[in-house]
Protein backbone atom coordinates (compact mmCIF):
# COMPACT_ATOMS: atom_id res chain seq x y z
CA UNK A 1 0.00 0.00 0.00
CA UNK A 2 1.56 3.64 -0.94
CA UNK A 3 0.96 6.83 0.77
CA UNK A 4 0.02 9.55 -0.94
CA UNK A 5 1.06 11.53 1.77
CA UNK A 6 4.71 10.21 1.36
CA UNK A 7 4.75 12.26 -1.82
CA UNK A 8 4.17 15.10 -0.18
CA UNK A 9 7.69 14.57 2.31
CA UNK A 10 9.78 14.26 -1.00
CA UNK A 11 11.17 18.27 -1.02
CA UNK A 12 12.24 18.25 3.01
CA UNK A 13 15.50 17.44 4.10
CA UNK A 14 16.24 14.10 5.00
CA UNK A 15 16.10 14.68 8.72
CA UNK A 16 12.92 16.61 8.81
CA UNK A 17 11.25 13.95 6.84
CA UNK A 18 12.05 11.17 8.79
CA UNK A 19 10.61 13.23 11.90
CA UNK A 20 7.50 13.75 9.92
CA UNK A 21 7.25 9.96 9.29
CA UNK A 22 7.83 8.80 12.82
CA UNK A 23 5.57 11.04 13.76
CA UNK A 24 2.73 9.62 11.24
CA UNK A 25 4.45 6.27 12.42
CA UNK A 26 3.06 6.95 15.93
CA UNK A 27 -0.36 8.36 15.31
CA UNK A 28 -0.49 4.97 13.75
CA UNK A 29 0.48 2.84 16.20
CA UNK A 30 -2.06 4.39 18.53
CA UNK A 31 -4.73 3.57 15.89
CA UNK A 32 -3.72 -0.15 15.60
CA UNK A 33 -3.56 -0.03 19.37
CA UNK A 34 -6.64 1.07 19.96
CA UNK A 35 -8.43 -1.01 17.16
CA UNK A 36 -6.88 -4.22 19.38
CA UNK A 37 -7.98 -3.19 22.23
CA UNK A 38 -11.72 -3.32 21.15
CA UNK A 39 -10.78 -6.50 19.05
CA UNK A 40 -10.31 -7.55 22.97
CA UNK A 41 -12.98 -6.43 24.54
CA UNK A 42 -14.72 -7.94 21.73
CA UNK A 43 -13.15 -11.54 21.91
CA UNK A 44 -13.81 -11.05 26.19
CA UNK A 45 -17.14 -10.67 25.17
CA UNK A 46 -17.67 -13.88 22.65
CA UNK A 47 -15.69 -16.06 25.34
CA UNK A 48 -17.21 -15.22 28.52
CA UNK A 49 -21.01 -15.20 27.02
CA UNK A 50 -19.82 -18.66 25.56
CA UNK A 51 -20.60 -18.20 21.84
CA UNK A 52 -17.38 -20.00 20.53
CA UNK A 53 -19.28 -22.91 20.44
CA UNK A 54 -22.05 -22.46 17.55
CA UNK A 55 -18.86 -21.36 15.02
CA UNK A 56 -17.56 -24.71 14.66
CA UNK A 57 -14.03 -23.40 15.99
CA UNK A 58 -12.39 -25.97 18.29
CA UNK A 59 -11.24 -22.71 20.61
CA UNK A 60 -11.41 -18.83 21.11
CA UNK A 61 -7.92 -18.63 19.73
CA UNK A 62 -8.86 -20.60 17.15
CA UNK A 63 -12.53 -18.70 16.30
CA UNK A 64 -10.01 -15.40 16.04
CA UNK A 65 -7.37 -16.80 13.99
CA UNK A 66 -9.86 -17.42 11.52
CA UNK A 67 -11.86 -14.54 11.62
CA UNK A 68 -8.90 -12.15 11.87
CA UNK A 69 -6.87 -14.07 9.75
CA UNK A 70 -3.80 -13.43 12.29
CA UNK A 71 -0.86 -16.37 13.30
CA UNK A 72 -2.02 -19.15 15.67
CA UNK A 73 0.53 -16.95 18.14
CA UNK A 74 -0.96 -13.55 18.18
CA UNK A 75 -4.42 -15.28 18.35
CA UNK A 76 -3.28 -16.55 21.55
CA UNK A 77 -2.31 -13.10 22.77
CA UNK A 78 -5.10 -11.58 21.92
CA UNK A 79 -7.37 -14.46 23.62
CA UNK A 80 -5.13 -14.37 27.02
CA UNK A 81 -5.26 -10.55 27.27
CA UNK A 82 -9.03 -10.97 26.46
CA UNK A 83 -9.27 -13.62 29.26
CA UNK A 84 -7.29 -11.52 31.52
CA UNK A 85 -9.03 -7.59 31.17
CA UNK A 86 -10.55 -7.56 34.29
CA UNK A 87 -7.68 -8.35 36.61
CA UNK A 88 -5.45 -5.64 34.52
CA UNK A 89 -7.94 -2.70 34.05
CA UNK A 90 -6.14 -0.11 33.81
CA UNK A 91 -3.89 -2.04 31.12
CA UNK A 92 -6.97 -2.78 29.31
CA UNK A 93 -7.68 0.96 29.40
CA UNK A 94 -4.34 2.07 28.10
CA UNK A 95 -4.96 -0.73 25.10
CA UNK A 96 -8.82 0.82 24.40
CA UNK A 97 -7.20 4.56 24.48
CA UNK A 98 -3.92 3.53 22.11
CA UNK A 99 -1.14 4.11 24.68
CA UNK A 100 -0.18 0.01 24.93
CA UNK A 101 0.22 -2.56 22.05
CA UNK A 102 -0.58 -6.08 23.06
CA UNK A 103 2.84 -6.53 23.14
CA UNK A 104 3.10 -4.54 26.08
CA UNK A 105 -0.36 -5.85 27.87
Amino acid sequence: MSSTASLAYAPMLPKKRLEVLFAELAQLAGQRNAIDGRIVQIVAEIDRDQLCGMTGARSVAALVAWKLGVSAGNAHTITTVAGRLTEFPRCAAGLREGRFSLDQV
